[in-house]
């Protein structure tokens, strides 16, 4: 006799305050209703609520809410890391971000029905619904009436009743489940795109945001891999050849995998292209260990693919400063300006000269694609329609492309 299929009744917090807010929600909800284990799915109303942070001078925009109740034959543990796997594609990495910092997409286990969890990793219900208003009115708009377990012995409606959370979320007209618009179509032989920029240009969100969108594959630089780049940021002269033969190899062993997996049969989106490496090589190495680096470069280039497009995020160095504080990556908060200035310098040298396939130039300091839609479209515009063999430059101040 076949075992009887075992479904659990799941609520789910959302919450977004970085980026397209909505469209991360609504991303998180869509992936949830596609999953393969989901037998039901429904989403409350939409609120928009102020940051709860530590600090009075931690100013932060504030969240979008809902809670989502869903029936699913993923166990908690496997739901968990379901909802950890969105967090990053979005962009957000629970290991490198503090607790209360400000984040593109945020998803809590709240309530999984006869199902209870304390472990590290897990706690059912969550320990602290209780006193968070921004999860209870949203929850109390969907399921009024569910009973919750110890240690709360009420319904959610009581619960949002007794609610010590002065802070009263405002309801959007926001719905969840509407369709996802449906972005520009891609040509059909524009399968492999690269994204390239500076440290701090928005290379990886981006190229996260187009593999959404078309639900293609995302291949990311595997930097956190590299066990030499901390050291590289505290003494660069010391420890420059280890960084870059570790990027080197890195970068090759992707290229070979893609191509092993036959790439151009579906859209792949990189945050960076192969021949780059040449730049890091140049500004940071000399004499023979230069030398020695492009021997070896020069016998790998010829077996990477070539994309089909490359998106060049140009940007000055103030935003760049500005984006490497922001994502507070602890190895590359000491980066020295002059550093950056140089980076970007022969960032533009490189890529204004780039002639080995069609290249689009973004002047990304004057478009936000991730906290404005019609950004992101004018560039998706952009990627999808304004390609021809040579250089294209978008400049959103001047509303148009200018081809040389």
């Amino acid at each position: 006799m076949e075992a009887k299929e075992q479904v659990f009744e799941v609520y789910l917090g959302l919450g977004s305050n970085l980026g397209d807010r909505l469209q991360h929600l609504r991303s998180a909800v869509h992936a949830f209703a596609a999953h393969p284990a989901t037998r039901s799915l429904q989403a409350s109303p939409v609120y928009e609520t102020k940051a709860h942070t530590l600090t009075a001078t931690d100013r932060q925009p504030p969240y979008l809410n809902a809670v989502l109740s869903l029936r699913t034959t993923l166990p908690p543990e496997a739901l968990l890391e379901t909802c950890h796997t969105l967090e990053k594609s979005a962009g957000r990495d629970r290991s490198r971000m503090p607790q209360w910092a400000a984040r593109t997409l945020d998803l809590d286990l709240l309530h999984i029905a006869h199902a209870t969890r304390d472990t590290p990793s897990l706690k059912l219900p969550h320990p602290r619904l209780a006193e968070r208003r921004f999860v209870l009115q949203p929850w109390s708009d969907l399921t009024p009436n569910l009973f919750l377990p110890t240690p709360y012995e009420k319904t959610v409606s009581e619960l949002l009743d007794q609610c010590p959370d002065a802070d009263v979320p405002d309801r959007t007209a926001d719905d969840l489940m509407q369709p996802m618009p449906t972005p520009p179509a891609l040509p059909d032989d524009l399968r492999y795109i690269v994204i390239e920029g500076v440290i701090g240009a928005g290379k990886t969100t981006l190229a996260r945001m187009l593999a959404e969108q078309y639900d293609g594959q995302l291949v990311l630089e595997e930097f956190e891999e590299n066990p030499f780049l901390a050291l590289f940021y505290e003494d660069r002269p010391r420890w420059a050849f280890q960084t870059q033969l570790s990027f080197l190899a890195s970068r090759f062993r992707q290229q070979q995998i893609l191509l092993k997996r036959d790439l151009f049969h579906q859209i792949v989106v990189s945050d960076y292209s192969f021949d780059k490496d040449r730049i890091f090589a140049h500004l940071n190495l000399n004499g023979d260990e230069l030398h020695l680096y492009e021997t070896l470069y020069n016998l790998m280039q010829p077996n990477t693919p070539v994309p089909d497009l490359v998106v060049y995020l140009q940007s000055n160095p103030d935003r760049l400063m500005q984006h490497i504080r922001h994502r507070g990556r602890s190895y590359e908060l000491e980066m020295e300006r002059a550093y950056i200035e140089s980076l970007n310098e022969a960032y533009n040298y490189y890529f204004f000269r780039y002639t080995k396939s069609p290249l689009l130039i973004v002047n990304a300091s004057n478009i936000d694609f991730v906290n404005n839609p019609e950004d992101l479209s004018a560039l998706l515009h952009q990627i999808t329609t304004n390609r021809h063999p040579g250089t294209t430059y978008f400049n959103p101040t001047t509303s148009g492309t200018l081809s040389p």
